[in-house]
């Protein structure tokens, strides 16, 4: 009997520990982007920069001239990096802001 209660207990543990991530907040950090023409340019760039590790999402916005990365729980932001990314894909970065979402 003791074993089950181990078991249940292992197994209840192992489905709420991702519930509490999912629902934790998360960084997200907005980069300014210039030279992006067409949309196939936001695309690629988007793409690009969601292959990085802690990475949930990337998502260049052509009108907006801006990059939003949104991270994957307790992630920190490698902004260095993401500019890189968007240097090495032939645009400038700029300024890049640093800011806490709620999970949806």
């Amino acid at each position: 009997m003791k074993v089950f209660k181990v078991k249940l207990a292992t197994a209840a543990l192992a489905f709420c520990v991702p519930l509490l991530a999912w629902s934790a907040p998360r960084q997200a950090v907005d980069i300014d982007v210039q030279g992006m023409a067409c949309p196939f340019c936001a695309y690629g760039l988007s793409k690009n920069i969601g292959k990085a590790s802690e990475v949930e999402s990337a998502e260049a916005s052509l009108e907006q001239k801006k990059v939003h990365i949104t991270l994957k729980p307790g992630q920190q932001p490698n902004v260095e990096l993401y500019k890189k990314l968007i240097h090495d894909a032939g645009f400038t970065p700029g300024e890049a802001r640093i800011t806490t979402e709620e999970s949806k």
